[in-house]
């Protein structure tokens, strides 16, 4: 696995500026300044359970399509639709180079400065960044807006909504499918004083335990989520590499915090959760991968939000199998969690009845070779931003045994993650 300093080509300098005088909310600010001003991909995070917030910006103005092949990949940052029209084998995604990098636990920009591969160099736009910070930009006088306006389309009535569970319903009975996931979206006004950085601290703040990214990228907008789900994880512990990663299902609202031990569960939500197991087991199985740890299920909170989660991790060294990152990520995506089982099947019903373009809603996204460590989420709880209005996406597992109903409902909730920040 290649870290930020081992991955740095030949024919790439690489030096450190300290800016930790200066407060994370304005260097923040600064990175989005000049990711909007001079149209440069910027990706900035926050892990679970963790206070670090990290930047980086990609100077050649343009994010890479790559092969998702995490080993071999330089630092950056990865995401892709929801969308599956490839194969498993012909996989690409989206990548975000960090040629530049900020990270608050040190206080410094990490400069990787490639020209013949950047249309800036690193160290110009460092010491642009340097004077504005200087001259005492606040993060509260930036005005940084979505480069377009939203187009209105997309939205689903709740009638329309309940229409589409139970023709999901009337496939789960007559055998086409045994779960699949319909989403939908909704338009939400933004306050005249929204602010991308103060959204994205509070995020931080308000759910320590999910993972708060913000993606800019040109020609494809703005991205920002708090998402509860890993989908694929290697890092290295007491000399061993390790992989993980968890089934997720299962939702209701958290109306106080003893509530999570004493949660009660319908069996169609056990169930829910069952088969997201079944699938990553079964991703085990096809590559014949029998030594793994299963822990779970449990109950665990995610903002207002109670779900049932079961880990699973795999020693790599033992099994000797150092690419089971790349290879679960291209079995895994999409996971039944967000379409459905069999996994065709459900892209395919839903392709034909959801209405829509999900866009990066249910991709997946995260930093990839950045302190030794790989951690790629869902796209879960996420919104696109527009000048004026986000627009903000959920879904639901819907079984035979599901109540339309509380599908409408489960939707309303898991935006609310969002929807009350606006």
């Amino acid at each position: 696995m290649k870290g930020f300093q081992e991955a740095v080509p030949e024919n790439t300098s690489s030096d450190t500026v300290s800016i930790s005088h200066f407060r994370t909310k304005d260097i923040l600010a600064i990175f989005l300044e000049k990711s909007h001003k001079l149209g440069m991909p910027l990706a900035a995070w926050r892990l679970p359970d963790q206070d670090t917030k990290h930047m980086i910006l990609d100077l050649s103005g343009q994010s890479k399509d790559v092969d998702p092949d995490l080993e071999s990949l330089p630092p950056g940052f990865i995401y892709s639709d929801f969308a599956s029209d490839y194969s498993d084998s012909a996989m690409r995604a989206g990548y975000i180079h960090a040629d530049l990098y900020f990270d608050s636990s040190s206080g410094s920009i990490k400069i990787n400065d490639s020209k013949a591969e950047t249309l800036f160099s690193a160290r110009e736009v460092v010491n642009s960044m340097m004077e504005r910070l200087e001259e005492g930009f606040s993060y509260r006088a930036m005005e940084f807006g979505a480069e377009r306006d939203s187009d209105g389309s997309g939205t689903m009535s709740k009638e329309d909504f309940i229409r589409l569970v139970r023709t999901a319903q009337k496939s789960i009975v007559s055998g086409e499918i045994k779960k699949v996931v319909p989403s939908r979206c909704e338009y939400f006004s933004l306050p005249d004083n929204f602010n991308v950085v103060e959204t994205f601290l509070s995020l931080c703040e308000r759910y320590p335990q999910a993972f708060v990214s913000i993606t800019v990228l040109p020609g494809k907008g703005i991205w920002m989520g708090a998402s509860p789900e890993i989908l694929v994880k290697t890092f290295c512990k007491q000399g061993q590499n390790f992989f993980s990663t968890i089934a997720l299902a299962g939702t209701q609202k958290l109306e106080q915090a003893e509530a999570i031990k004493n949660a009660a569960w319908r069996i169609k939500e056990i169930e829910e959760q069952a088969m997201v197991s079944r699938y990553i087991i079964n991703c085990f199985k096809k590559i014949r991968l029998r030594e793994f740890d299963e822990d779970g299920p449990k109950t665990v909170s995610a903002g207002n939000l109670l779900h049932l989660r079961t880990d699973f991790t795999v020693n790599m060294n033992q099994v000797n199998f150092p690419e089971l990152g790349s290879v679960m990520l291209r079995l895994l995506h999409p996971t039944s969690a967000v379409c459905g089982q069999p996994k065709e099947s459900s892209v395919a019903f839903l392709k034909k009845y959801e209405g829509y373009d999900r866009g990066l809603y249910a991709g997946f996204l995260g930093p990839v070779n950045m302190r030794d460590e790989v951690n790629i989420f869902v796209n879960l709880r996420c919104m696109q931003l527009f000048r004026k209005q986000a627009l903000l996406y959920a879904g639901a597992g819907v079984t035979a045994d599901s109540d339309p109903e509380k599908e409408w409902q489960e939707t309303a909730m898991k935006m609310q993650t969002l929807q009350q920040l606006l």
